[in-house]
């Protein structure tokens, strides 16, 4: 806080007018995509700054030369609210329309529409590899070619090309008939091992550069459109991106030319080399012997997760143990960011410090402006192994302006530096607000910044600064958890929103980081070093091979030690409700309001704090009571020092001026308004956390809440009755067992401002696009019942599903015509098909279910789920002469010519018909000749391919 007198023992850097400035115009971007938001962090921010000027005007003259006058103040105010709307205006502006509408398909090319493939061409401007043998191309510059014409594409193309492996054989014709056709060109043949080599599928993989020609299918990126969750749509959009390519295999290799820089080259051949070395040690004997102690999957996963350290290649990395890593709290180890960055400049730190050991050279230049000239360039050249990520580019950022800054004698550059770096890649790249890795990196700096002077402070009181072996490694552990802690403790929020999962692992880390640091990053740079030499020496081979083996040992050996928590279900992940937009705005609030109350409040809180806690109170109660109630009765903690022998005292040294009889006037700066204003602030933000919750709970909705749930070309429905109890039918799915459903997109719906209860979980049919969304929330929800219809699942789903009851503790109550589920006094669940003793199979064996309100005599309606049934079952329905009317009807079979019915409709005559399907899938639901009955009978349709999730109140 800018002004205020440094009178604590926990010190904080002031910021700068223009860090204000530049925090009101990353507000500004931010209300590009989110108003209302940005509109709460503006008055925030405004709230903050008046408040620190305000505590700054109290502070004496000594600490203060020019107090700030009130009406430059106002000027300031008017620039930080006109850079707010710069940033807004900058940020609308750069965010790109989407060349197409989703709610109307007919904006779309018509070769998109009938799915026709093109020969699409673009040149490659990043390649991202993803776990389970998938990589990423954006290709820019982008044209299609169809019938003899070629035209260009607006925006980029995101083109997967999954589990290459079987791509080989054609793939070297490919770089064949390139090498022989176009010799004045850089082909992959002139850069990689030579052919005769054993096969791999490391060097199949395009190069930024590279001009990529393949015949596919172009389609656009809609993302899954559910309120307040995680959009790929919205992601993608914010770089520009906006068609996809999948393919798959050797169905699609596409024809490579162009020129691709030096530097790519040679990274690339090293990566190629270190991954062929890699291959080969799973079949050596030392390798062999580890895995039979370690496990071989253990071991086998280890190798392949090496390349992700060095290079940032997840290529290989299997998703299951990526999970595994993230609810053991270290998946951000192996994710290449700031913090190896921050390894390879403390391994930088080391070498100077063994190898400069004459004073001399410190006459000259000082310690940490030559550390700051010796970390740069091995920075860069890690930032270059790594591949330019997105995380080591923007961490690179960060260290060079804390090193510039040093070089330039500016203090404190920890904060200062954070937000050069900041100004500076938004400058760059506006949108980079929103990318979720440069908040999590920059929230996680700010956490250190908050946590070291609270450290020091802690470790004076509760670690003893002696010098022996032992006492240094406990004093470097503690450091380590209290700062993972104060890490965890402020992306608390946003780590649980976009997750929605905690992880309470932390503990791992003080032992992990270390072993990471200091053993494995050395031998692997090793390594590299040595697989480079052998490029030229093969004789080195050997070597390189023997440091990756060492340095996967304790990756391997870490890898079976989470096998056995898993299996012990210490590893389950911990399920959060989703906060609200205001929560996490009260969060941060709070941190900004308790740092600022810390200010006025004095030098000696901690140690009252300790003191009261363990002599001060008589009964835990009022221990419990004082800590508790410590930020609004500060002033009845006594701040005189007292002749108590066995008291702590504060473990900062005298203030300067306090030693040149300079009296330091803590009361008046601790005067009655400013402490008060400080508390009460600290406080709104506290009760603002309570908020969303109370509105919630005071205005409890008298009508059921219906979610038909955007989950692609699949179905999910999640039901809110008036009494709060929630029920789940169905959970959509995908064929790709990589990507969870109900992980991704179900569980953080049904925590939405809201616990993970579910009363009832149903499966209408075991169909994929219906079941395998519901096996995660089925394991890790707390679930009351699950009910199915008499039909099995078989093969993996089978398998999947016993899994998931069994951990549950659920058995599976099969439903028929005839049940009826009690929800409430007034609400029941009709169970209108199939027959107890049904022959019908497949779609037409689904569950017809009927949400019915009554009040004793009449019955009304509200919602009709028919699953997959199709003409057959419909007809066996109606032949049971049940009422089927209601006011909501989810079509069945997502609408598709199959289950076309207009006497069906006549039955059920609703007011509004939902089609649940995928944006331009396969099978072309909803049909056109359903859509244009219900709209000839004035019946409202909605589908979640143009609309995403969709709500509704059912009357």
């Amino acid at each position: 806080m800018e002004g205020t007198a440094p009178h604590d023992s926990i010190s904080y850097p002031s910021l700068l007018m223009w860090h204000w400035y530049f925090l009101a115009w990353a507000t500004g971007l931010w209300g590009a995509r989110y108003f209302v938001p940005s509109l709460a962090a503006l008055g925030a921010l405004i709230l903050f700054y008046v408040l620190t000027r305000l505590l700054a005007r109290q502070c004496p003259e000594q600490y203060l030369p020019s107090p700030p006058n009130s009406g430059s103040n106002v000027v300031r105010l008017c620039i930080v609210f006109a850079i707010f709307v710069l940033g807004l205006q900058t940020g609308t502006a750069t965010l790109a329309n989407r060349p197409f509408d989703i709610t109307n398909p007919d904006t779309l090319p018509q070769f998109v529409l009938d799915k026709k493939y093109v020969q699409v061409t673009g040149t490659v401007r990043e390649v991202l590899t993803s776990p389970d043998r998938r990589i990423k191309f954006i290709l820019t510059d982008a044209s299609y070619t169809l019938n003899d014409t070629n035209s260009p594409i607006t925006g980029d193309i995101v083109w997967t090309w999954a589990n290459r492996k079987d791509a080989w054989d054609r793939q070297q014709k490919a770089i064949q008939v390139l090498s022989e056709g176009q010799n004045e060109k850089v082909s992959i043949a002139q850069v990689l091992p030579a052919a005769s080599s054993q096969p791999s599928i490391a060097r199949l993989r395009p190069m930024v550069g590279e001009t990529v020609s393949i015949h596919a299918k172009l389609l656009p990126i809609v993302g899954f459109r559910n309120k307040g969750a995680w959009n790929s749509g919205a992601y993608w959009q914010n770089q520009g991106v906006f068609w996809r390519i999948w393919t798959w295999g050797d169905k699609a290799i596409p024809t490579r030319t162009g020129n691709v820089s030096l530097l790519t080259l040679w990274r690339e051949k090293m990566r190629f080399t270190v991954s062929k070395q890699l291959e080969d040690l799973v079949h050596t004997r030392v390798v062999q012997k580890l895995s039979s102690v370690l496990g071989e999957t253990a071991y086998s996963d280890a190798l392949d997760v090496l390349p992700a350290l060095l290079f940032g290649d997840k290529y290989n990395f299997p998703s299951k143990r990526y999970t595994q890593l993230s609810h053991a709290s270290l998946s951000h180890s192996f994710a290449l960011s700031g913090m190896h960055l921050a390894i390879v400049a403390l391994s930088i730190s080391f070498l100077f410090t063994l190898v400069i050991r004459h004073a001399s050279v410190y006459e000259t230049i000082s310690r940490p402006k030559l550390l700051a000239l010796g970390i740069l360039p091995a920075a860069s050249v890690y930032v270059w192994i790594g591949g330019g990520s997105p995380s080591l580019v923007r961490a690179f950022i960060m260290l060079c302006c804390w090193c510039i800054l040093l070089l330039f004698n500016r203090p404190r550059v920890f904060m200062d530096g954070l937000f050069w770096a900041l100004a500076v890649m938004t400058i760059i790249n506006p949108l980079i607000v929103f990318d979720l890795r440069l908040q999590l990196s920059a929230l996680a700096i700010v956490a250190m910044i908050i946590a070291l002077p609270v450290l020091s402070v802690v470790k004076a009181y509760l670690l003893p600064k002696n010098t022996t072996r032992f006492q240094r490694i406990k004093r470097a552990a503690f450091d380590i958890l209290f700062l993972s802690t104060a890490i965890q403790f402020v992306l608390l929020p946003l780590i649980i929103w976009n997750f929605n999962e905690l992880s309470l692992w932390n503990i791992l880390n003080i032992l992990w980081l270390p072993i990471l640091g200091m053993v494995i990053m050395p031998l692997l740079f090793l390594g590299l070093l040595a697989a480079c030499i052998s490029m030229v020496l093969p004789s080195l081979t050997p070597l390189s091979e023997t440091l990756f083996t060492i340095a996967a040992t304790p990756v391997a050996t870490l890898f079976s030690f989470l096998d056995d928590m898993d299996k012990a279900g210490f590893l389950d992940p911990v399920i959060m409700n989703r906060p609200h937009w205001i929560e996490i705005f009260a969060w941060y609030g709070c941190i900004i309001s308790a740092l600022i109350w810390w200010k006025t409040e004095g030098n000696d809180v901690i140690s009252e704090l300790y003191n009261s806690l363990s002599e001060g109170a008589p009964t835990w109660e009022n221990k419990l009571f004082t800590a508790v109630g410590l930020p609004l009765v500060g002033d009845d903690i006594e701040r005189t020092e007292k002749d108590q022998p066995n008291r702590l005292r504060s473990a900062v040294p005298p203030d300067s001026n306090t030693e040149k009889g300079i009296t330091r006037p803590a009361n008046k700066l601790n005067s009655g308004s400013s402490r008060w204003m400080a508390r009460m602030g600290f406080l709104c933000f506290v009760l603002l956390l309570f908020v969303p919750d109370a509105l919630r709970s005071y205005g409890t909705e008298s009508k059921t809440r219906l979610h038909v749930l955007d989950v692609g070309q699949g179905q999910s429905l999640l039901l809110t009755f008036p009494n709060d109890k929630r029920m789940l039918i169905d959970g959509g799915g995908f064929s790709s067992r990589s990507f969870d459903v109900g992980r991704a997109i179900i569980m953080p719906c049904i925590t939405r401002q809201h616990d993970a209860s579910l009363q009832w979980i149903i499966s209408t049919h075991p169909d994929t696009d219906h079941l395998r969304g519901l096996f995660y929330p089925i394991a890790n929800a707390n679930v009351g019942n699950y009910l199915a219809s008499n039909a099995t699942p078989h093969g993996w789903n089978k398998k999947q599903l016993r899994q998931a009851l069994r951990k549950a503790g659920l058995t599976k109550r099969i439903l028929s015509a005839g049940d009826v589920l009690t929800i409430s006094e007034n609400l029941e669940l009709e169970v209108l098909h199939p027959p107890k003793n049904s022959t019908l199979e497949g779609n037409n064996n689904s569950l017809v279910l009927r949400l019915v309100q009554h009040n004793g005599t009449e019955r009304k309606g509200l919602l009709l789920v028919t699953g997959d049934i199709e003409l057959k079952g419909i007809r066996e329905l109606m032949n049971t002469k049940a009422d089927l009317s209601a006011e909501v009807l989810i079509l069945p079979h997502h609408g598709s010519v199959s289950s076309f019915s207009p006497e069906f409709y006549n039955a059920v005559n609703p007011k509004v018909a939902i089609a649940s399907c995928g944006f331009l899938n396969k099978f072309k639901f909803p049909s056109p000749n359903v859509m244009k009955e219900l709209h000839r009978r004035g019946i409202q349709a909605i589908t979640t391919a143009s609309q995403g999730e969709v709500a509704l109140y059912l009357e």
